[in-house]
């Protein structure tokens, strides 16, 4: 009885120690990767303007600048930006590392693959977005010009508009790797998708409301179409791997 009194402060403060070195490990992860953010946005800042000029042929005009110093600022928002999708992977990799891989240590060989494959849907959801949504958006918002009213596209906006609609899609395509992991945990599954369509579409309606940058409803639709096909294609993910399938 003494004996086992005894043992069960130690399993405290065994678990007690295990917590505090998690996250000493989280501090330790967070601090590396502000500091890795801090040198990719000085670094991206030299290749600002050719990233702009690549946004600007979407628009098809030049963008104007309302102060004196927002033409550094919308190159240093966009530096930012930059630097925000070049750390993803090193995020996602200590993420993978420290978080998922203690609590599942057979997941062990699967870490290069996972970051590679993260890393190509972040991709597709970037090029889906510049490629289709972007310049669909763009001309709808220009689209309402006059004779006599032209609108004036200011720098810092339009760096904002096109950097939150951009990364907001690459997350967002990272929901079918998400779902494979869960599905493989037993935490999801067919029926919880089969069941739910109907809350999935109030959820993407009101997701692409938040995330898109401008208040329109064509704007908004457009994002909510691709969050819509990124959940059927999660659910046909979960019912590839679910063994109830």
């Amino acid at each position: 009885m003494d004996s086992a009194r005894r043992r069960e402060p130690c399993r405290v403060e065994d678990r007690f120690t295990a917590i505090l070195s998690e996250v000493d490990k989280a501090r330790k992860g967070v601090a590396a990767c502000a500091v890795l953010f801090l040198v990719l946005a000085v670094l991206c800042f030299a290749f600002s303007e050719r990233v702009l000029l690549a946004l600007v042929r979407l628009l098809g005009r030049k963008l104007v600048s309302y102060s004196p110093e927002e033409g550094f600022i919308a190159l240093a928002s966009l530096s930012l930006y930059c630097a925000f999708v070049l750390t993803l992977p090193v995020a996602g990799f200590l993420l993978w590392r420290h978080i998922l891989l203690p609590r599942v240590p057979a997941w062990r060989r699967w870490g290069a693959p996972v970051i590679a494959t993260a890393a190509a849907l972040f991709a597709c959801g970037v090029l889906l977005g510049y490629y289709a949504l972007l310049p669909a958006g763009i001309g709808f918002l220009v689209g309402f010009e006059t004779r006599d009213v032209r609108a004036l596209i200011s720098a810092k906006k339009f760096i904002s508009f096109c950097g939150t609609m951009l990364i907001a899609l690459g997350l967002s395509f990272q929901a079918p790797l998400l779902s494979f992991f869960l599905a493989k945990l037993g935490w999801l599954t067919p029926e919880f998708f089969r069941n739910r369509w109907r809350h999935a579409l109030l959820a993407c309606t009101v997701l692409s409301a938040i995330i898109t940058p401008t208040p329109d409803v064509y704007n908004m639709t457009l994002m909510a179409m691709p969050l819509l096909g990124l959940y059927f294609v999660s659910y046909l993910v979960v019912r590839a791997v679910s063994p109830r399938s």
